[in-house]
């Protein structure tokens, strides 16, 4: 896949979609694969146009936590067949371009555009005002075909960003599975801990959240761990500050591997950590041997969910 972080003049005809694309999730695969499909069709290149910074980013002026890195995202429209990827800069001038101009002047003039394949409630240019209906109009004006991607719904309901988004916070892992197409995961290098686990037999592997990337509502979750893309192992994961043991108020995700050998060293591995079911609230406790009291608990309830799966 080609990426572009200007506008490029291309020369062929071209099959472009265009959108915020702020995260990995059904609604997005579902439009993507139909714009490869209407380009292989065509026998055109395949074309996303999005932003950097995020729209929303910039609106806003600071970073907003997404439900995936920019390197995701990319990763995804590579796999999916994307033959160009354009990455246009985001500023105070092009969220003032008026729709009409920017359907003329990029995506038709610069891009090439003979078929645009959008979502039913696409909106671009200044103020937000292009929507489905303009591109159609614009399409006999301008010479080229308009695709309209239906939303994917989720109880009855548009699967989006935000819904998502509302999900992880709120601990409802199941929905948020549903809609993305996965189970929400984070990665990265283990990381050393306070060893306290080892002095009460439940030994940890923690890893700092990806940055960027939302996190799940703080509490103890029931999750399948992936250590270097080959050992998988169930656990019991915290998602929070450890108020019990640290007042550093730094966000941790800590997991005790449930069937995983005692003196397994993963110091230098990296893990990726798949959020499967939101089991209780993160607490600060009288002692730490309270605390692992409730942990022991954790565990057998963890180890009945896993059961059941």
């Amino acid at each position: 896949m080609e990426i572009y972080k200007e506008i490029p003049k291309l020369k062929n005809k071209t099959c472009v979609s265009i959108g915020k694309f702020d995260g990995v999730h059904l609604g997005h695969e579902t439009l993507l694969e139909e714009l490869v499909l209407s380009a292989e069709l065509r026998e055109n290149e395949s074309v996303v146009f999005t932003f950097t910074p995020d729209p929303e980013d910039f609106f806003s002026g600071k970073e907003l936590l997404h439900l995936n890195t920019r390197g995701e995202i990319i990763s995804q429209m590579d796999e999916i067949g994307v033959d160009i990827l354009v990455n246009a800069p985001f500023d105070k001038a092009f969220a003032d371009m008026e729709p009409k101009d920017f359907v003329k002047n990029i995506l038709v003039n610069r891009l090439k555009a003979a078929c645009i394949v959008c979502g039913s409630d696409v909106s671009f240019g200044k103020g937000g005002k292009g929507d489905a209906k303009l591109l159609k109009d614009l399409s006999k004006e301008l010479g080229f075909e308009v695709e309209i991607v239906e939303k994917v719904t989720y109880k009855d309901e548009p699967i989006s960003s935000s819904r998502i988004k509302e999900a992880l916070e709120s601990g409802n892992m199941e929905d948020a599975s549903e809609m993305l197409g996965y189970d929400y995961y984070h990665y990265g290098p283990i990381v050393k801990g306070q060893g306290l686990g080892h002095r009460f037999n439940i030994p940890t592997v923690n890893i700092n959240p990806v940055k960027g990337r939302i996190i799940p509502k703080h509490g103890v979750y029931f999750t399948v761990v992936e250590v270097d893309e080959k050992e998988e192992y169930h656990a019991v994961t915290n998602v929070g500050v450890r108020p019990t043991v640290s007042d550093e108020n730094s966000v941790n995700i800590e997991s005790h591997l449930i069937d995983c050998p005692m003196d397994t060293d993963f110091y230098g591995k990296r893990m990726r950590v798949y959020f499967l079911k939101y089991s209780r609230t993160e607490k600060k406790f009288e002692s730490t041997s309270h605390l692992f009291k409730q942990i022991e608990n954790d565990i057998t309830e963890a180890k009945a969910f896993f059961a059941k799966a």
